[in-house]
């Protein structure tokens, strides 16, 4: 029994193996042709090549469930082709114990996801947005973008921010307990030091009511102490969309905009999306295997890649149209990541029963 299952085992893994190769191969050709459109005097051919490299991983991290569904449908799909299967199945192995079997390799893609969405591909990301936005900056150490945070009554914007931590073109609008705008804070720039920010060539503009009406006092600073619970770190983050985040960042994002009272969902929803891509991965695999004792026991290896194919897109689709839903209606998103997992998960099951 022991080498029935490190033959299925080994068989399947190859599949898996192979799958991943070709994906990830056009996955890299494609993305290299996009890339390169996008080349110009300042991002130029080499930056653009390292940028798809540093990339490279997280595209490999997306393709492990499609690459396990389908690695495992072709996979089987030769040794039933061969009725290795139902030689297996004749001398006595039972179908619980292929489905173990196939499993194994499965849960080395799911180990694989776990690397390199938690630990290789978030430092990868951030790398290659700051290179890529340092590259097309006018100015050789900034990268340009902009962005808006919200930390208590206070609302911030910066201009670009330096890979070492430097904020370029701050500004801060503070609000009292009635919404109402009470200062505003214009900087050049605002660096980092002993655990504080220092802004740098400050506009301070006090708004004050009165019963004459609204007061403005203007104020000129050379430097001004800026007290936001705000690090270089967590401010280098934000030019990676969220599905580049390591499950962590994602947890801690959530909390913290959970804490300024705005709405988290988004990133609970790619949290719950990557901490249960292993649960994913596992309910495609047993899709696979339904299908081969099931519907697709008499098709071609055609009409099984195909069908995983198709599968896999709906799946997705699903996931899409699921998360979708959960963001407008604001549901819950682990149920939202959850719902299209379940479904793939009963109809594997009852796909094997009926096949039993």
């Amino acid at each position: 029994m022991q080498k029935f299952d490190a033959y299925i085992r080994n068989s399947v893994l190859m599949a898996m193996l192979l799958v991943l190769l070709v994906l990830a191969g056009l996955d890299f050709l494609f993305t290299i042709f996009d890339e390169l459109g996008g080349t110009n005097e300042r991002y130029q051919t080499a930056d653009a090549l390292q940028y798809v490299l540093l990339t490279f991983p997280r595209h490999v991290y997306d393709l492990l469930p499609m690459t396990a569904l389908m690695g495992a449908l072709i996979g089987l799909s030769v040794l039933a082709s061969s009725n290795e299967l139902v030689v297996m199945q004749a001398a006595g192995v039972k179908t619980e114990r292929i489905v173990w079997a196939v499993m194994k390799p499965a849960m080395l893609v799911m180990l694989l996801g776990l690397i390199l969405g938690e630990y290789i591909t978030p430092p990868l990301d951030l790398r290659a947005e700051v290179n890529k936005t340092v590259a097309n900056s006018d100015e050789v150490v900034l990268s340009n973008f902009g962005n808006w945070q919200r930390d208590g009554n206070e609302f911030l914007h910066f201009n670009a921010i330096e890979p070492g931590g430097v904020l370029h073109g701050v500004s801060i609008y503070s609000f009292n307990e009635e919404q109402k705008l009470n200062e505003n804070i214009i900087a050049e720039s605002a660096r980092y030091e002993n655990d504080n920010w220092v802004l740098e060539n400050v506009r301070r503009t006090l708004f004050t009511q009165t019963d004459e009406g609204l007061q403005t006092e203007l104020t000129v600073l050379a430097e001004l102490g800026w007290d936001v619970d705000l690090s270089p770190e967590i401010l280098q983050l934000m030019i990676v969309d969220s599905d580049s985040l390591a499950i962590s960042d994602l947890y801690f994002y959530a909390r913290r905009f959970s804490e300024q009272g705005q709405d988290a969902n988004a990133y609970l929803m790619n949290f719950w999306e990557k901490a249960l891509q292993p649960l994913t991965t596992a309910v495609l695999v047993l899709v696979a295997i339904s299908f081969i004792f099931g519907p697709l026991r008499e098709a071609t290896m055609g009409s099984r890649v195909f069908t995983a194919v198709s599968f896999g897109l709906l799946f997705i689709i699903l996931q899409e149209l699921f998360s979708t839903i959960g963001l407008v209606y604001q549901l819950n998103p682990f149920l939202a990541v959850l719902t299209p997992i379940l479904l793939s998960g009963l109809l594997g099951v009852y796909l094997l029963k009926k096949a039993a």
